[in-house]
């Protein structure tokens, strides 16, 4: 077996097939062809790149699942983490995948062509100037989230799927408890990453979910500003 499907089986065995697996072995060895032309994950990382970043990126699906067909933007998406990962595991949801650097969005458009995703697709613009509205975006410590809130939360449907709140779905270490008093917001989940994924890489580490009207009403104040 495979070193990677040890991980992967290990974790999410009963909620990946052996193709879903197969196709995140084949994501795993594009980005690290592509991450010897661009640095897209630090290269001295790369090597850990399994236990580090996939499982980081793949760490939602032991606390939630999306509903069918509902639209997921994955901001400052850079090599496709998490967005890609996460659209091989749910294959009904549909995937953006938005980066502004033009380097970037060329390595996403050959990966995704060549992993034969059909429910992702590339957006090449600045997250402040996106117009198309979604219910769920994620984000891996792109920016601090007031940044982050004050871009995206004009971008949020409000609305609930299969008892998912809308909203954002940011991954973050400790900080996001500050960050979120600063804007004066509750969130509605916050998952310790350690505890989900039983990994010491991990501690500090968190999936934080604000809901969608919370980010408009903080963006809007943003905006204000």
């Amino acid at each position: 077996m495979h070193a990677m499907d040890d991980i992967l089986t290990e974790h999410f065995g009963e909620a990946l097939s052996e193709k879903q697996i197969e196709a995140l072995r084949n994501y795993a060895a594009l980005l690290r062809e592509w991450n010897v032309k661009l640095n897209l994950i630090s290269r001295k990382d790369v090597e850990n790149f399994e236990a580090h970043h996939l499982l980081h990126a793949l760490a939602p699906l032991k606390v939630l699942k999306f509903a069918d067909r509902v639209r997921v933007l994955d901001v400052g998406s850079g090599g496709g983490l998490p967005g890609i990962p996460l659209a091989i595991a749910f294959p009904r949801v549909q995937f953006f995948l938005l980066d502004s650097m033009e380097k970037k969005i060329k390595a996403l458009r050959d990966i995704v062509e060549r992993l034969g995703l059909k429910n992702v697709q590339i957006v090449h613009k600045r997250a402040e100037v996106l117009e198309s509205k979604f219910d769920y975006v994620t984000g891996r410590a792109v920016a601090p989230l007031p940044q982050f809130i004050g871009w995206i939360g004009k971008n949020l449907r409000v609305g609930e799927h299969e008892g998912l709140q809308n909203g954002i779905l940011y991954f973050k270490g400790t900080l996001y408890k500050e960050e979120l008093e600063s804007l004066k917001i509750t969130p509605l989940n916050v998952w310790d990453l350690r505890e989900q994924l039983g990994h010491e890489y991990y501690a500090d580490k968190f999936l934080v979910h604000i809901g969608a009207a919370a980010a408009q009403k903080a963006a809007a104040s943003i905006q204000a500003q």
